[in-house]
């Protein structure tokens, strides 16, 4: 029983002499680690061969990958949170600090003052005994350097004091921007989850068929780029164009995300974002706000690691429609507050195109194009004969 105690002592005294900060730094540097690993593996499944294996292992390591960056976020967090509670504890001992050498100054002021006016300067004229005088002035001195002293003290402390404010000022600036990145890397764990869904459930688990979807998504964008390049390239706007007549207007050559890669792809939203430009409008329009760079953050909304967009999962009480070019169809919409998004072609330009039509009727009508600009005439660019689909948002 003695030997049995003694064990439990000598490995409680071990565990007492552990640093609890050199058992975080190991944590720390493990999960960085961890975080390098799955980084270098996402770059080898990203050159490896396209196939419906490789990208659920891309997906699930991804996946992996982002819980790893909550921890790490979320162990930040905590560190910081700590940090800022202890520089609280120490602004309160300072207030408490400069409170006392406030109220002694003060009193010592006081004292001197009065001292002062019972002991003028010239008093030793008046004097009888020197010596009483000498004494009344030495403790006045005394009095007179300890109120010195004590101000320079005091301005010591209020400097701290200051110091210690900015500082948590400053973590807790950095606090509230670590809390946006945890609610952003959440986000994004669900996006990557539903990902890999929509992939099973497009696919079935079916190789073949992963590969028929996969040619005909490379088609659609290569389409998109043709257009792009044909009238300019992804070539980026100099500032951002504002938001037209009715403030809805989004462009995917906007330098705010022009060069933004859209979900897990390597196309840019300048290149081939025009549906998600034209997507973004309708949902601005219904309320429901996003921007083309939210939306190209969410790889949720693409299939697998391409830019082709998957079916849009529209605000509630909407409901997603593609149909062939109707002018009633697309006049019943606008009457019902709707816009509608159509994809199109250009006589003179090869490839294909999405716009969104804001106002007019009866195949008169007012577009935002994420190409060529807000508040344009359908019949500048395009006209009803090159309109290849319509989508709409619809109830």
């Amino acid at each position: 029983m003695f030997k049995k105690n003694v064990f439990i002592l000598l490995l409680s005294l071990f565990f007492l002499t552990i640093n609890p900060s050199v058992i975080y730094s190991e944590a720390t540097q493990d999960l960085e680690s961890q975080i390098t690993q799955y980084i270098n593996k996402l770059n080898e499944l990203g050159t490896a061969k396209n196939t419906l294996s490789n990208q659920l292992k891309y997906l699930d390591s991804q996946y992996q990958l982002t819980l790893l960056k909550i921890t790490q976020t979320e162990n930040s967090i905590t560190a910081l949170e700590k940090e800022i509670a202890n520089l609280s504890v120490e602004i309160g001992k300072l207030e408490k600090q400069i409170n006392q050498l406030s109220v002694t100054y003060i009193n010592q002021i006081i004292q001197s003052y009065k001292l002062q006016k019972k002991y003028p300067s010239f008093a030793y004229l008046l004097s009888d005994n020197l010596n009483t005088f000498l004494e009344q002035h030495q403790y006045l001195s005394s009095i007179q350097a300890n109120s010195k002293q004590n101000l320079i003290d005091m301005e010591t402390v209020r400097y701290n004091y200051d110091q210690q404010k900015i500082a948590k000022e400053e973590k807790q600036t950095e606090l509230e921007e670590l809390q946006k990145t945890l609610a952003s890397q959440k986000i994004s764990l669900n996006s990557q989850k539903a990902s890999k869904n929509n992939l099973l459930e497009s696919t079935k688990n079916d190789e073949k068929k992963y590969q028929q979807l996969l040619s005909e998504a490379q088609s659609q964008l290569a389409a998109l780029k043709s257009f792009s390049s044909s009238v300019g390239g992804s070539t980026c706007l100099s500032a951002s164009p504002g938001g037209g007549s009715d403030g809805n207007f989004y462009s995917q050559r906007d330098p705010r995300w022009c060069n933004q890669y859209i979900g897990n792809s390597r196309d840019t939203i300048g290149s081939v974002g025009c549906y998600i430009s034209s997507i973004s409008m309708v949902y601005k329009k219904l309320g429901s706000g996003t921007t083309p760079s939210a939306y190209a953050a969410n790889s949720g909304n693409f299939w697998g690691n391409t830019a082709y967009m998957a079916i849009p999962n529209p605000p509630s009480g909407y409901i997603y429609k593609q149909i062939n070019y109707d002018s009633n169809a697309i006049d019943n919409e606008l009457q019902a507050g709707r816009y509608v998004i159509a994809q199109v072609k250009m006589s003179t330009v090869v490839g294909m195109h999405f716009i969104v039509i804001i106002s007019g009727s009866n195949g008169n009508y007012k577009i935002h194009d994420p190409w060529f600009g807000a508040d344009l005439n359908f019949s500048e660019h395009y006209s009803p004969a090159l309109v290849m689909s319509l989508r709409l948002i619809t109830k």
